[in-house]
């Protein structure tokens, strides 16, 4: 990031505290449903998701001690999914505890979704799909922080042509791993950005990328991170061009000598810099709190709940139609909330990961939010 867009950045966070620290203290109600007991006799598969949901609870406690630093006081409510009976999902709407809710974070399945929504009688409340993408009820205001890959792909083009206005797009197809390359094709056409389309197998683009443009971008659909060595000439000697991995390439990083790693941009959802401060600070935060290292739910609870806690106390309500078209940075996702129905937000935020060192692991991934 450049000087100038840091010391901006800087200064719209110094602001935006000073400004919570100086006004009266606003209360939130929080509540979370997650799946957080397992035992001795619980799967393996339950102890992975019973982790991850204790972490994003230990990130959610931290967010709220941090927003207290800015007169935001966070009252959460916690029910263990693992413990409650369908009947009791269906009178839990009907309680005095989440009446009162601002918030409502979770579940983590489609099920419980449909059993709460059935009665539900408050709905000016913010429900929110923390960890996947699920069909949450229309009569209340809610947002899924991670949508179907349709999204992400939209998210990314929007990206793409924001960072990179000027340059030839070519999209390098996988012939036998074609599944999403429709929306890549949708998308690209609605931005309006021209492409011609490639195949790769083995060390081997065809057609052969004949433009002698300086500004290429190599846009990758299903294929796989080994197939950089057959894309790379194309840009080695370009100043200004650059292959787009696809989305599995972060997950699946390695490193190649014959590669400028300087040369390869990887779209993420989750990435947190080892140069960051705030990421270092929550890092040791938690680890003295929970005695362990956060994985990447503890970090996208605290980016979320503080992304939501700061646009109701700039904002005195939770509306994200107040939000304006921007994009918000946190430790480890990047939030671009897009309206997809009258009360439905979906976030389509991505990072593009250039110019990291190769030993930056990704954060590592499991079955819990595939």
């Amino acid at each position: 990031m450049k000087l100038k867009s840091r010391l901006f950045l800087a200064l719209c966070i110094f602001c935006l505290k000073s400004e919570l620290r100086a006004q009266a203290p606003i209360n939130l109600n929080v509540g979370v449903l997650l799946p957080f007991y397992s035992d001795t006799t619980s799967s393996l598969s339950q102890k992975q998701i019973s982790q991850a949901a204790l972490d994003y609870y230990a990130g959610l406690r931290i967010a709220a001690e941090d927003l207290n630093k800015w007169n935001v006081s966070i009252n959460l409510r916690v029910w263990d999914l693992q413990k409650m009976s369908d009947s009791a999902l269906i009178l839990l709407p009907k309680s005095a505890e989440f009446q009162s809710l601002d918030i409502f974070f979770g579940p983590i399945t489609q099920k419980p979704v449909d059993l709460i929504s059935t009665n539900l009688q408050k709905t000016d409340f913010l429900w929110v799909s923390p960890l996947t993408n699920l069909k949450l009820p229309k009569i209340v205001q809610n947002v899924n922080f991670f949508g179907h890959d349709s999204l992400r792909i939209k998210g990314l083009v929007h990206q793409l042509k924001l960072t990179y206005p000027e340059h030839t797009f070519c999209l390098i197809v996988d012939k036998k791993n074609q599944s999403l390359v429709k929306y890549y094709r949708k998308e690209l056409k609605k931005a309006k950005i021209a492409y011609t389309e490639h195949f790769v197998s083995g060390n081997k683009v065809s057609p052969r990328i004949t433009t002698k443009t300086e500004s290429l971008i190599l846009l990758n659909v299903g294929t796989s991170s080994f197939s950089r060595l057959a894309q790379f000439s194309n840009v080695s000697r370009k100043v200004d061009s650059y292959i787009v991995g696809d989305f599995n390439w972060f997950d699946d990083l390695s490193a190649a000598e014959e590669i400028d790693e300087t040369k390869i941009i990887y779209p993420s959802m989750n990435f947190i810099s080892g140069l960051d401060s705030s990421a270092l600070r929550f890092t040791e935060t938690f680890i003295k709190t929970e005695r362990a290292e956060p994985s990447k739910f503890g970090f996208q609870a605290y980016d979320q709940l503080t992304f939501l806690g700061g646009l109701f106390a700039s904002h005195g309500r939770l509306d994200l139609n107040d939000l304006p078209n921007a994009r918000y940075n946190g430790l480890i996702n990047t939030f671009e909330l897009k309206k997809s129905h009258t009360r439905t937000f979906i976030n389509q935020g991505i990072r593009l990961i250039k110019n990291e060192k190769i030993e930056l692991a990704p954060v590592e991934e499991d079955e819990t939010t595939k």
